[in-house]
């Protein structure tokens, strides 16, 4: 018998017109295969045992817990492909520019949700797929190294699972892959604070959380009845060499201020992300070794109202238009 094997798999994500229910008419979905680093999503169960008491001294009846849809998929930090993902963790709000390549995406975060996302991931050599479908963007954090890919890891939420051997027939209709780019790497990001570039930045990483409720269970079903949004939250932090205290004194003085990381591929491709309004924290530096000293700042984002939003994505690629909402075929 074959073992499976982690280059003979592939994971399929598909928007859906009703939360937890594979769209099978509509004719404004594509389906994105995703050039993953690992795909964690799944379905976990607790087992729980009778308390009752008895002489055997044995535990006398044990049962089903409920079912949980959560996990993570990693991937390379793309230019062009992710406007998708970036659109369900923020609201659909998306503003497109452009006649020609390349074009302008802003997403900006909004109130607005998302229904949901269908997800296949499948073991091909061995003919085993595991569909989960009303996904929801949980979470999205981007690590930010100097030296390498950039990574992007999105958390989901779901509503049930489904195994087969042959795989959902629609999602495997004309799937394509969600990005053909090389990943940005640490020689291509850039760190504004305040609108002044810092240029002795090291690494950093960027944390959006939409809170979405994981106990949305009812009587009679092993799997949930609801994922639903709450509040969105961004923070994140970035490690620079510590040559001056001008970050610092903003943190002390509880200054508001605005941070952006703009990361490019070296030509006409790039993602800006921007906080308008947040405020600094961290720690003094510490004397802990001969070599240089390093100054680690974070920061909490806040709804701005000259922006009318917490958190601006602005992608620049050759992608003329990011996947609208599914339509049902109308």
């Amino acid at each position: 018998m074959a073992r499976a094997v982690g280059s003979k798999t592939s994971v399929i994500v598909r928007q859906e017109y009703v939360w937890g229910t594979v769209d099978a008419t509509s004719n404004n979905v594509d389906n994105h295969l995703l050039p993953v680093r690992d795909c964690s999503l799944t379905s976990s169960m607790n087992n729980f045992q009778s308390d009752t008491i008895d002489a055997t001294r044995a535990v006398l009846g044990l049962g089903n817990g409920n079912r949980a849809v959560q996990g993570s998929i990693s991937m390379d930090l793309y230019p062009e492909g992710l406007e998708l993902f970036f659109k369900y963790l923020l609201g659909d709000t998306v503003t497109t520019t452009g006649s020609g390549d390349p074009y302008t995406h802003v997403i900006k975060g909004t109130a607005e949700t998302m229904e949901g996302l269908t997800i296949e991931k499948g073991f091909t050599n061995i003919s085993r797929y595991f569909l989960y479908k009303g996904c929801r963007i949980n979470s999205m954090t981007i690590d930010i190294v100097q030296e390498g890919f950039h990574g992007v890891t999105f958390d989901f939420v779901g509503k049930d699972e489904t195994v087969t051997e042959t795989g959902n027939a629609t999602l495997h209709d004309n799937e394509t892959q969600i990005s053909t780019s090389d990943g940005m790497t640490g020689y291509n990001c850039t760190v504004s604070v305040g609108g002044s570039q810092q240029s002795n930045v090291k690494s950093g990483n960027i944390n959006i959380t939409n809170n979405i409720e994981t106990d949305g269970y009812v009587l009679g079903s092993q799997f949930r009845a609801s994922v639903e949004y709450s509040k969105r939250e961004c923070s994140g932090e970035f490690t620079m060499f510590f040559e001056d205290t001008t970050l610092y004194e903003l943190y002390t003085a509880g200054t508001e201020t605005s941070v952006v990381f703009n990361f490019t591929d070296n030509g006409t491709k790039s993602l800006n992300i921007n906080f308008p309004a947040v405020k600094l924290s961290g720690d003094a530096p510490s004397i802990n070794s001969t070599s240089g000293v390093d100054l680690t700042m974070k920061f909490n984002a806040k709804y701005d109202s000259s922006e009318a939003t917490d958190v601006i994505f602005t992608v620049v690629n050759g992608q003329a238009t990011v996947e609208g909402d599914p339509d049902n075929g109308s």
